[in-house]
């Protein structure tokens, strides 16, 4: 498997090379990616934060108001790219270590934590599992699937019950429930007439 700096070693760097790759391996020790999509998120936050670095080092005291401000912009777009990045390889990190933990045998780019909410109660006593007792364990693969799909089979004929509900009693004038931004009677409205008044 290629490591991070492996993967960045190839990438046209602002600043001392050298350096750049002595702290990927840094990153490589502290973030722990495993497999394509963490190495990719991993790689995507350094190579911000180091463009963070290096806006930082910038004497900002010769440039102009909309200079500055353009600056502010894409330092807060980096921060937020950092944030997310950070997010998802954790969210990838704890789905590993779950699917490992519990050994689920899940494909990688699954959620292990969307499985395990359907978990129950483990009944039987310590000596038999080596599971402290009334720990959580997850369900089959297969129940907790079944379990998903008819939750959102019903959340699905409830939102249709009360849309369905909504629109026999909005005024034709009123904006749409679906929120389209057209009026009830533009719309989803009963035999809506087409608009006539169409620009060419």
């Amino acid at each position: 498997m290629r490591t991070l700096p492996e993967l960045l070693s190839h990438d046209k760097v602002v600043g001392d090379p050298a350096e750049y790759l002595a702290l990927a391996a840094e990153a490589q020790s502290q973030l722990r990616p495993e497999g394509f999509l963490e190495l990719h998120f991993a790689a995507e936050i350094f190579r911000d934060t180091w463009r963070l670095s290096h806006l930082a080092t910038v004497d900002e005291s010769t440039f102009s108001e909309e200079v500055l401000d353009t600056r502010r912009k894409y330092r807060d777009r980096l921060n937020t790219a950092v944030r997310r990045n950070t997010m998802e390889l954790r969210r990838l990190q704890t789905d590993r270590y779950l699917n490992n933990r519990w050994n689920l045998g899940l494909p990688a780019p699954a959620s292990a934590r969307d499985v395990l909410r359907f978990e129950k109660t483990n009944p039987k006593p310590v000596e038999a599992t080596g599971i402290r007792k009334n720990e959580p364990i997850p369900d089959t693969v297969q129940t907790a699937e079944t379990r998903l799909h008819s939750q959102i089979e019903a959340e699905e004929r409830r939102e249709l019950a009360e849309f369905s509900h909504r629109t026999k009693v909005i005024p034709r004038n009123a904006p749409c429930p679906c929120k389209s931004g057209a009026k009830y009677k533009r719309c989803c409205g009963k035999d809506a007439p087409p608009l006539l008044n169409m620009a060419a």
